[in-house]
């Protein structure tokens, strides 16, 4: 039956992993259950239900409809709670549903339930580091059915009313797009505010949401920007960010343009906060930008720091920055290194000499035994991309296949028109060009949307206008429940830009299990919803109906490799 269940919490979203080795027979799915602290147990609901209930003759379904997956049930051995409780403990527990006619399902009962372990979404007020994530994707259900009721125009389109709803501090759909990221970064502000002794040091690459720049406003003097000129183009973004520069002028924020685009992006999006004596506390940096659309419609991540020896390197940075204007800085050579409690951490700011950021990057990655996630913008062909994909290549001395690897990549570098179309040319570790196929990036996918509706499908927004559907983290996870976890993030997009060019931070944080798995439940979350839908757009998946009556979906992944090695990954040998 069921050997084991675990959850792993992110900051907003529980995955819950559960071990079949054998068959069960007539299994129709199973239910996943979640039991918050001082509550009583119950089912967690699903979207989709059986084949034959959207069949032809069938009452019709509305969209959005959902059911406990006693009826409904899960038919794979992994779920995502995004409704978790974000204060408290929560266990969750899982139990099969067998089948006990052609359309009917027997009860489960108490005892049929296996439980998992009790976890909190909350870290420690006084943890050393922790992430916060965004939700930031556009390409969803319940954004399609939030957009069709939110009030409008006449003939408004969704991507208007989209526009309109981020462009308005306080709205619920923008503060549930923003996420736990947007609502930690502007508590963080607040008590800077609220606390006349406190200043910010801030290095930026683009700005114009307006809660954010309102923050800044009201911190005034003691909000001290060093902000980038963005692409240094006519785009929207670099005329948006000249005129925030401007509002925060006339509100006395202490300023500074760093003009180096376009041969170079001023790009770090990072904060140092200060404790009431002006002294260096804590540091926030990550891949959101101060925009609209960096905080609320692109898949993102913050990484918090409160640690004084972490705040004092930043803001030391922010100083040389700050000091060189328009002129590059001069590279570093080496990684400033702190603990973060148990773990171990250290960051490149960039540009350093020889590469010599990647190289430490690619050496760690080559080092997995379990193995690795990944989001990335658009790393180019001589990033970390290359040492990812060569532990995948069987033509790689790196290559190992029991290893899990699964990304989303926003950007197939080498994809541009005339590029073969099933070839990718990477630089690897060994710092030499070699070719990987399509068959090599079986577990990369690029964000999509549902292009159209059927059966409990409604088609979705897709990249227009001002939007596009985008993965905008940078992050990088390596054994996350293993002996030596790894988390990698910062602004750096793991492109040579960003390692001999760019403004950029790379933070790597060795040896903090709680973090790596937060991360890497925001990772698997995006890959798993993007991964759908790149198969839903297909024939086959346009083709799929529902969920089945029978338990050939299970057979199909008891014993086969690819489900041994993702089990593996998440729950150990």
């Amino acid at each position: 039956m069921i050997q084991s269940v675990q959850a792993f919490p992110s900051c907003d979203q529980v995955f819950v992993v559960w071990r079949v080795e054998q068959m069960i027979p007539n299994c129709a799915g199973f239910a996943v259950f979640r039991q918050a602290e001082g509550q009583d147990a119950e089912p967690l609901e699903t979207w989709v239900g059986f084949e034959d209930q959207h069949a032809a003759g069938a009452a019709p379904i509305a969209p959005g409809t959902h059911r406990p997956s006693t009826e409904w049930p899960v038919q794979k051995m992994s779920w995502t709670d995004y409704e978790a409780p974000q204060t408290g403990s929560v266990c969750y527990g899982v139990a099969p549903v067998v089948m006990t006619g052609p359309t009917t399902l027997g009860t489960v009962k108490e005892n049929d339930i296996v439980w998992g372990l009790p976890v909190s979404l909350e870290p420690a007020d006084d943890a050393p580091v922790s992430g916060w994530f965004n939700r930031g994707t556009i390409s969803a259900q319940w954004l399609v059915r939030a957009l069709a009721g939110n009030a409008g125009g006449a003939g408004e389109t969704a991507p208007k009313k989209l526009a309109d709803i981020i462009d308005t501090p306080g709205d619920a759909i923008r503060n549930f797009l923003a996420g736990r990221a947007r609502e930690e970064l502007v508590k963080r502000l607040d008590i800077a505010i609220g606390d006349p002794g406190r200043h910010i040091y801030a290095a930026l690459f683009e700005l114009d949401d307006k809660e954010l720049k309102g923050k800044l406003k009201a911190l005034g003097p003691r909000a001290h920007i060093v902000l980038g000129n963005s692409d240094g183009t006519d785009s929207n973004n670099t005329v948006h960010t000249n005129a925030s520069a401007a509002e925060l002028k006339q509100a006395n924020v202490d300023i500074v343009r760093r003009a180096i685009a376009p041969a170079r992006f001023a790009h770090n999006k990072f904060v140092v906060f200060t404790d009431p004596h002006g002294e260096p506390e804590r540091v926030w940096t990550g891949s959101i930008n101060w925009t609209e659309t960096g905080v609320c419609t692109q898949n993102s991540n913050s990484l918090d720091i409160f640690d004084a020896d972490a705040a004092r390197a930043f803001k030391a940075h922010w100083q040389t920055v700050h000091d060189a204007e328009s002129t590059p800085v001069t590279p570093e050579a080496a990684p400033h290194s702190f603990a973060l409690g148990a773990a171990q951490a250290k960051v490149w700011f960039t540009p350093v000499q020889s590469r010599v950021d990647l190289i430490d990057a690619g050496a760690l990655i080559n080092g997995a035994k379990e193995g690795v996630l990944f989001l990335m913008l658009n790393p180019g062909p001589a990033g970390l991309l290359g040492p990812i994909i060569e532990r995948l290549s069987k033509l790689d001395a790196h290559y190992d296949p029991d290893l899990y690897v699964r990304g989303v990549l926003n950007n197939f570098p080498n994809r541009e028109k005339g590029a073969d179309a099933d070839k990718i040319s990477l630089l690897t570790s060994a710092g030499s060009r070699q070719d990987f196929t399509d068959d090599d990036l079986k577990g990369v996918m690029k964000p999509t949307a549902v292009g159209t509706g059927a059966d409990w499908w409604q088609k979705e927004l897709a990249s227009s206008g001002k939007f596009n559907i985008a993965v905008h983290s940078k992050v990088i996870v390596i054994d996350p429940s293993g002996d030596n976890p790894i988390v990698m993030t910062g602004s750096h997009n793991f492109s040579d830009r960003a390692s001999s060019k760019n403004d950029d931070n790379l933070v790597i944080v060795q040896g903090d299990r709680a973090l790596a798995q937060a991360y890497a439940v925001n990772v698997i979350g995006i890959y798993n919803e993007y991964r759908w839908r790149a198969w839903r757009n297909t024939p086959a998946g346009q083709a799929d109906h529902g969920l089945k009556r029978s338990s050939d979906w299970l057979s199909s992944r008891i014993g086969q490799a690819w489900y041994e090695r993702e089990t593996r990954f998440w729950l150990g040998a």
